[in-house]
């Protein structure tokens, strides 16, 4: 998700309040008494510090000769116009002679003399720092034109990492000053028109790349947007700790004591129930109504004891804490790829895990630490490693600490293919879904529950995944011919003698195929990576028909030997 945020730059004030500033300069937002006493120069120092953006690798400007000189060179081009359009010059009686502008003549009249920008991604938006840094780019220049000197910096203190672009409000070819549209609704509120346009052109180039885009407010800050981040994860843990308990419960009471195992505080002395998780550094109880919206008495005693009495069976509190910590375990050690790495890429083994030889980029190799239940040792010698989208993982370069940086699981996943060649497998969302549904069924059966609400609301949302399931393997397989077809036109055209026509035939004959920087081999690759998915999604459902089937072929004779012998009259 990326939330962006925008305040003017007035005045240069003296260095105090600057350094009033820096020394809060992990907060990507600015309070609102010190927006009007930011120092321009060392703003430029905070920009670019290099415990934040991994040693300037992740710095870069645009109109501006020196980076490291940007704050002079931003003062030099409104000085540029100060003379050539001869403004601001004062008579001196004593020289005789006109005298040029001073800064406190270029900043009269409360005028803007830099806009401070700042982009923040979650992390779960799956992005690289050199993404976010690209994306940044992106945005000043088509909302700029380019027209407007800027320096941008990508900073990766903190898990959501953000860019600070700092944009001169002078126009490089004309002088002019930005504009910025601020118009008085009828309401009599003011509405920032312009800033609105930087988060349109912000989310347009942000969803490219696949960040989320949430509904902003004007009056949020990115403080609130953290603490609305923080609260929606302790709300997804309730949600699913109530959820099990509500499932795994005889009666309130046994309820509230499972809560209790599973360090989850509830209270129902009031309107609204509420509950806190305490084993989170979760300040504040979450009230009932706010997990979820459609339904806000959903999480209400009195619903509540409605549900567990449908129940059947019991659990002992012992069963139902293993259960559920083994569930979140099983979530935590789940993966998007599975990828093969052979002996050669791993450089040495500890207690913990794996360090991995991995190159990042041209002429920078280096070591990457992968924990070890991540990676499963083949027989053959090779490894499995398992690994997440927005895994991240530090690079250590073996030249120079300066070039160490994160890098994400997919990242990764790209350089391990890239040169050890094996085609990873992708695994399809769905199947996580059946592994938890096929988890909590057999969980039932073990306690011999065969029966009541709990075990048909599970088999109902196996039948919903499954079906799912199927429609993806079609659509795998409808993937897989597209992509075959393009791979046999790619090839005709490496094959041509006019590779430009060969090209334009092809785009004549798939026009909503991309193919402009697509290879031969590269759609080779995609389709032994979509074939490999498909299979083992098909083989996976394969399994689940039969497992389904002989427990159902279980249930039927246990069912008939329970009826009453029925005899022939005669």
């Amino acid at each position: 998700m990326v939330y962006t945020k925008h305040f003017p730059i007035k005045t240069f004030k003296n260095l105090q309040q600057a350094e009033r500033y820096i020394q809060d300069a992990l907060k990507v937002s600015v309070p609102e008494n010190d927006r009007e006493s930011i120092h321009l120069d060392n703003l430029f120092q905070y920009m670019v510090a290099d415990d934040k953006t991994l040693m300037k690798q992740l710095v870069s400007s645009h109109g501006i000769v020196c980076v490291q000189n940007a704050y002079e060179e931003f003062k030099l081009t409104k000085m540029r116009f100060e003379f050539l359009h001869q403004k601001n010059f004062t008579f001196s009686p004593e020289s005789g002679r006109y005298q040029p502008p001073t800064l406190t003549d270029i900043e009269k009249n409360g005028k803007v003399l830099a806009r401070h920008f700042i982009q923040s991604f979650s992390p779960e938006d799956d992005l690289t720092p050199e993404q976010i840094h690209q994306i940044g780019r992106e945005t000043m220049l088509e909302f700029t034109g380019g027209e407007y000197e800027f320096v941008i910096a990508t900073h990766v203190d903190k898990a959501h990492i953000h860019n600070h672009i700092l944009v001169n409000t002078t126009n490089m070819n004309t002088g002019k000053s930005m504009k910025w549209k601020i118009p008085r609704q009828k309401n009599g509120k003011q509405k920032d028109v312009s800033f609105a346009e930087f988060e349109k052109v912000s989310d347009k180039i942000a969803s490219k790349y696949g960040a989320m885009i949430i509904e902003k407010s004007p009056r949020n800050s990115h403080k609130k947007y953290t603490m609305w981040q923080t609260e929606s994860i302790y709300k997804t843990k309730i949600k699913s700790r109530l959820d099990f308990l509500m499932a795994h419960s005889s009666s309130i009471e046994d309820f509230k004591v499972k809560a209790d195992a599973l360090h989850l505080e509830v209270d129902f002395s009031k309107k609204w129930a509420t509950y806190k998780l305490l084993d989170e550094p979760q300040i504040k109880v979450t009230r009932g109504r706010s997990l979820v919206k459609s339904d806000p008495e959903k999480y209400n005693e009195d619903r509540l004891i409605d549900i567990i009495n449908q129940n059947t069976g019991t659990f002992s509190v012992e069963d139902v804490v293993n259960q559920y910590e083994e569930s979140v375990a099983k979530k935590e050690s789940d993966f998007d790829y599975q990828v093969l790495v052979e002996p050669w890429q791993i450089s040495h083994k500890t207690d913990r895990g794996y360090y991995l030889n991995v190159d990042f980029g041209f002429d920078n190799r280096g070591k990457l630490f992968v924990g070890a239940y991540k990676i499963d040792a083949l027989d053959d010698g090779n490894y499995f490693l398992y690994i997440k989208r927005n895994d991240r993982f530090y690079f250590m370069s073996d030249q120079s600490s300066e070039r160490n940086r994160y890098m994400t699981g997919e990242t990764l996943v790209k350089q391990l293919k890239r040169y050890n060649g094996h085609t990873p497998l992708k695994k399809e969302p769905v199947m996580s879904t059946i592994n938890e549904l096929v988890d909590a069924i057999n969980f039932l059966a073990k306690n011999n529950v065969t029966e009541g609400r709990q075990l048909s609301l599970l088999e109902q949302k196996l039948e919903e995944a499954f079906h799912e399931a199927t429609e993806t393997v079609q659509e795998l397989s409808d993937k897989i011919i597209e992509l075959q077809q393009l791979s046999k036109l790619l090839l005709d055209v490496e094959l041509s003698d006019d590779k430009e026509a060969g090209l334009n035939r092809l785009k004549e004959l798939m026009p909503l195929a991309d193919v402009d920087d697509l290879t031969f081999s590269d759609v080779e690759a995609e389709v032994q990576s979509v074939s490999k998915s498909r299979d083992f999604l098909k083989e996976r459902l394969d399994t689940l028909v039969k497992e389904i089937n002989q427990v159902h072929t279980i249930q039927a004779v246990a069912s008939k030997k329970e009826e009453p012998e029925k005899g022939i009259s005669l």
